[in-house]
């Protein structure tokens, strides 16, 4: 909560960004559905906000809709994400402020550990494996002169242990859940592809976490949902992102996960549902008009052929440099007025005005002295530092 601003506005009326509002929408549907089921116990997955220090009004807002479960007595583990964590994980979380004013039924998930939990079903035990970071796990010493997969490598090995600990202290009989926030090496990535290069974050490999011990592994931190063990032996679930954040999240269904588990089953029996939310559309209307005989005409029937009204619009469109003074940017504007929110982006074929020269064309034969002059001649902002041109081509054409 707090992202995607940019592709919000200002609700006069509430004067504030409308994604905010979508997020808190999002959530309230999802806090709605818990309380409408008596749901013996919620599982966040982490990642509250952008980053560990949220203005105090999305703090807010997020902390209204959670109070409500505490409300009505529902269980609630809250995962501390890498977005949660303050100065990489030195310093505290934005989460952890939960556990310091002891909400009622609320446990924070900042450690690796094994909560058992008393619900109004029975007894359940959550095992929580929070976002860690190097600075979590290892020395400055440990890491001198390793290349990033080591560093990699050594945390993966003082994680294993510790993990081993916990699965190996559960209880047989009472129903368990692994709650971690991590990128899974076998998950279809989103926008979080970037953290697994970079000394920001780390893969944990599947058969970490896809254990017969867990009954089921709910998974935070990647934004598109899926199933990372197709034969639900346990499931191993992303439900994703409860909104889209931004156009990388374009086609992708946002929801949440209901769970149902049959304690007295033997093995214990898990079925689990994807429930859509109805957030709101991103669209991209993407067209190159390079030869198009009605540029203008063109870009307006692409734009009617889309439901814009009140989604996340992105008009995409390439021409060329003869083309520009073809398109009334205002008539542009009011055919996108229906949409949320828009943008309009052009950009020239640079390459177009080089097929459009005979003389540089494929299979020519032409000397790069002369084919440069030819360009030139087909730039009219060129000629005045023509001569500067071909003297710096001689130069380079010499040195070859």
């Amino acid at each position: 909560m707090g992202s995607s601003f940019s592709h919000g506005k200002i609700n006069p009326e509430t004067q504030v960004n409308t994604r905010l509002e979508d997020f808190v929408k999002s959530l309230r549907t999802c806090i709605d559905q818990a309380i409408s089921q008596a749901v013996d116990l919620v599982l966040f997955g982490g990642d509250a906000f952008p980053d560990s220090t949220p203005p105090p009004y999305v703090q807010e807002a997020f902390a209204a809709q959670f109070r409500r479960l505490a409300d009505e007595k529902i269980a609630t583990v809250l995962l501390v994400g890498n977005h949660d964590q303050h100065t990489h994980g030195q310093g505290g979380a934005s989460l952890s402020i939960y556990r310091t004013l002891a909400v009622p039924h609320f446990i924070v998930g900042d450690d690796i550990g094994t909560h058992k939990i008393t619900t109004p079903s029975g007894q359940i035990q959550v095992t929580t494996l929070p976002w860690l970071n190097r600075s979590n796990l290892l020395t400055t010493p440990e890491t001198k002169g390793l290349p990033l997969s080591g560093v990699n490598e050594l945390m993966l090995k003082k994680i294993q242990p510790i993990l081993e600990a916990e699965i190996r202290r559960l209880d047989p009989n009472i129903p368990s859940i692994l709650l971690a926030h991590a990128m899974v090496d076998s998950a279809v990535y989103g926008a979080e592809k970037f953290l697994a290069v970079t000394s920001k974050g780390f893969q944990i490999p599947l058969s970490f976490l896809n254990r017969p011990e867990f009954d089921y592994v709910a998974l935070g931190h990647v934004h598109t949902h899926q199933n990372l063990n197709p034969s639900n032996d346990p499931p191993v679930i992303y439900p994703g992102s409860i909104e889209r954040v931004d156009f990388s999240e374009e086609k992708e269904d946002k929801g949440y996960i209901m769970i149902e588990m049959a304690e007295k089953a033997s093995p214990i029996e898990v079925n689990w549902t994807f429930h859509l939310l109805p957030t709101r559309p991103f669209k991209t209307i993407k067209l190159d008009v390079t030869t198009s005989q009605d540029v203008q005409g063109d870009l307006l029937k692409a734009i009617k052929a889309q439901n814009i009204k009140e989604a996340v619009v992105r008009l995409h469109y390439t021409l060329s440099k003869e083309q520009v003074d073809l398109i009334n940017l205002k008539v542009l504007h009011e055919a996108l007025k229906e949409a949320h929110t828009y943008s309009i982006r052009p950009e020239l074929n640079t390459h177009k005005s080089l097929q459009r020269l005979p003389e540089l064309g494929v299979g020519s034969h032409i000397d790069p002295l002369d084919a440069l002059k030819i360009y030139i001649n087909s730039k009219d902002d060129l000629k005045e530092i023509a001569k500067d041109i071909l003297e710096a081509g001689q130069i380079l054409l010499s040195e070859k």
